[in-house]
């Protein structure tokens, strides 16, 4: 689907992974936990994730792999991936993309490929059980960051509601 030089991002087995790279990304803590866990512990709501969708049929333990675009990345456009695309496209053109007789249209004109304008960003939130992020929405747009966290304000402990001292205006690097 992508040229070779694309590290698209997954989620195996609930470790959140790129192509290519052995860094741990996130909360690796909260990885490990998810991937113990089976379908059965999470209701459908927050089982099944983006595009929402049964050809990929992605959930929140096994995603992708996605490739997350940068500002000026040509993508050849098939019938399959326009359905991971679309709002971004939309978003960036203010034209709708359809597919109509297995053509892909923006508007009214035939497009095979198309080159991003904007970065994108997969966020991922430190709740893995229930974090309404990019395994739910999709990818975010860079013009719609809007700042950056330096600091943690308060920290509570989900089970207990106590607040962690030890994180309390921890410095976020």
């Amino acid at each position: 689907m992508f040229p070779v030089l694309y590290h698209p991002f997954f989620i195996e087995n609930g470790i959140y992974r790129v192509n290519n790279c052995s860094d741990s990304l996130g909360c690796t803590f909260r990885q490990n936990e998810l991937s113990i866990k089976s379908q059965d512990d999470f209701s459908p709501m927050i089982w099944n994730c983006f595009p929402f969708d049964s050809t990929f049929n992605w959930n929140m333990k096994d995603f992708g792999p996605l490739y997350v675009p940068m500002s000026g990345d040509a993508l050849v456009l098939d019938t399959l991936n326009v359905r991971l695309y679309k709002y971004l496209i939309e978003y960036e053109t203010d034209k709708t993309l359809s597919i109509r007789d297995g053509l892909i249209f923006l508007n009214d004109d035939i497009i095979s490929r198309y080159m991003f304008k904007l970065n994108y960003y997969f966020m991922a939130g430190d709740n893995l059980y229930d974090s309404k992020d990019s395994r739910y929405w999709g990818l975010l747009p860079e013009d719609c960051i809007i700042g950056k966290t330096f600091l943690v304000w308060r920290s509570t402990d989900m089970y207990t509601e106590k607040i962690r001292w030890n994180r309390f205006f921890k410095i976020i690097h």
